[in-house]
């Protein structure tokens, strides 16, 4: 019994780093990116042209990661949908951020500005440049502070 579950066991971990191994992160060129990526590009960092733009295939998913030369990084999903925007301790462009999140952290957080910001399903992540990382609903609306 015990041999079958060593042998199962080492299966499964078989499978699961011959599929991670399968992982390919290939550089393109900007035109190469999904078409919702390209008009986010355009829209929020305009004629900026980035340091590089990664693709990164695995078996389920692919992934794509632009970074400019200030150090500022964007990661898209596969249909060129923005997960996240992390300017590096620099603040990030303010048509990127909803409103209804900007104007919360305007009125609370005056002083700080906002250096990332994740799109996750349950809603928005920011972090602002004193350090506190605060969450929001996909309204908007603020649901709470994490250190």
């Amino acid at each position: 019994m015990r041999t079958k579950l060593n042998l199962a066991a080492s299966i499964i971990a078989g499978l699961i780093f011959g599929l991670s191994a399968n992982a390919q992160k290939t550089v393109i060129k900007k035109e190469n990116l999904p078409a919702n990526a390209q008009t986010f590009l355009k829209t929020h960092f305009g004629s900026k042209k980035p340091s590089y733009i990664l693709e990164d295939k695995e078996i389920l998913s692919t992934e794509y990661k632009v970074q400019f030369d200030n150090k500022t990084e964007i990661e898209f999903d596969k249909k060129g949908n923005w997960k996240e925007v992390d300017g590096n301790g620099s603040k990030i462009p303010s048509s990127i951020i909803p409103k209804k999140v900007a104007s919360y952290i305007k009125t609370n957080f005056r002083k700080e500005k906002i250096i990332k910001i994740e799109l996750g399903s349950s809603g928005y992540e920011t972090k602002l440049t004193n350090g506190l990382e605060l969450k929001f609903n996909l309204k908007g609306d603020f649901i709470k502070i994490d250190k």
